[in-house]
């Protein structure tokens, strides 16, 4: 691997574990990273016959580590909150999306969901240099029900990528999440399957249907502030309304949307690195959205925004957001 750990790639421990790395930013001493996968007797999934499960929940994560792994949970300094990551010195082999691509393609696919995965890549026309595939097909851990995971870094190419879905979809070589795994998006991500709702996750191009598998398609700009250069500092948890001024980076992992009106004057956008806030909300829409209020001090000067992540998080348009919120 000839680059820094970036979103995308995974990493194995010396205890087994499997982590997904998060962002571009890691600190000297370890990769901010959460686990994925964890050795367990009763799993369905097996590398080097050791069998694994797959952990979904975020707090399960953090539960599973606290409870059995603890030195993977740590309180980060610069971001100022408590993240898992692994140690250096813990690391066992770092897997890299692109490497894997193009192992497939030059030794050809195992089964039918690396085939579609190689099919779908192929379709995006995007340098093989920059596009890798993530997730179980990375780990050689997928099953018949996996979905595909692809990954494209460099924002020029993320968005010639995203211009081609558009085509891809118009023509019906990719189709949008069929209305029962939409509810279940919905269901799983909200709380709530409310028609909006479905319609909100059926009309989201980096996430549904290609030859029968389920795809999920980042897009990860690769310029990013060292670590220590820009210092983020949570103020409190809130709740605000506003209107959606600029969606351009909503696309993005991490994806932004810029904010007017917002009912908190001072913070002027959201941000998020979980990939259920993608193409959430588009502008012109009035909304509502709870998170972190976060000061960011650059060494140009400071700013407010609101960080969406945690289990309680949302950003919902406001029309439907009252039903929501009662549920």
């Amino acid at each position: 691997m000839n680059h820094l750990p970036r979103e995308g790639d995974f990493v194995l421990t010396t205890d087994d574990l499997i982590f997904d790395v998060k962002g571009m930013c890691h600190p000297p001493d370890r990769i901010i990273s959460f686990v994925r996968y964890v050795p367990d007797s009763e799993g369905n999934r097996f590398r080097n016959g050791i069998p694994y499960t797959k952990i979904y929940d975020l707090e399960d994560r953090f539960h599973f580590l606290k409870e059995r792994f603890p030195h993977y949970i740590y309180f980060d300094p610069v971001f100022q909150r408590t993240l898992q990551g692994v140690p250096l010195t813990r690391v066992k082999q770092i897997f890299d999306p692109v490497m894997k691509l193009k192992t497939l393609h030059d030794a050809g696919p195992r089964d039918t969901l690396e085939e579609a995965a190689l099919h779908l890549a192929t379709s995006l026309a995007t340098p093989p240099e920059v596009l890798g595939i993530s997730g179980s097909i990375l780990m050689g851990m997928h099953t018949e029900q996996s979905d595909i995971d692809l990954v494209i870094y460099g924002k020029k190419e993320g968005i010639k990528a995203f211009q081609r879905l558009q085509t891809l979809r118009a023509t019906g070589k990719v189709d949008a999440l069929n209305r029962f795994h939409a509810q279940e998006k919905a269901l799983f991500r909200w709380g709530s399957s409310l028609k909006t709702l479905i319609e909100i996750e059926q009309h989201k191009l980096l996430h549904g249907f290609f030859e029968g598998s389920e795809y999920f398609i980042r897009l990860v700009p690769l310029s990013f502030e060292p670590y220590g250069s820009v210092q983020y500092i949570p103020q409190y948890k809130a709740t605000l309304t506003g209107w959606i001024e600029d969606d351009s980076e909503s696309i993005f992992t991490p994806c932004c949307y810029g904010l007017s009106d917002s009912s908190i004057s001072h913070v002027t956008r959201l941000i998020s690195f979980r990939g259920r806030y993608c193409e959430q909300v588009t502008s012109g829409e009035k909304i509502i959205a709870r998170g972190t209020v976060e000061k960011v001090c650059t060494p140009s000067g400071e700013f407010y925004h609101m960080v969406l992540g945690d289990m309680t998080d949302f950003l919902l348009p406001a029309d439907v957001s009252c039903s929501v919120l009662e549920k």
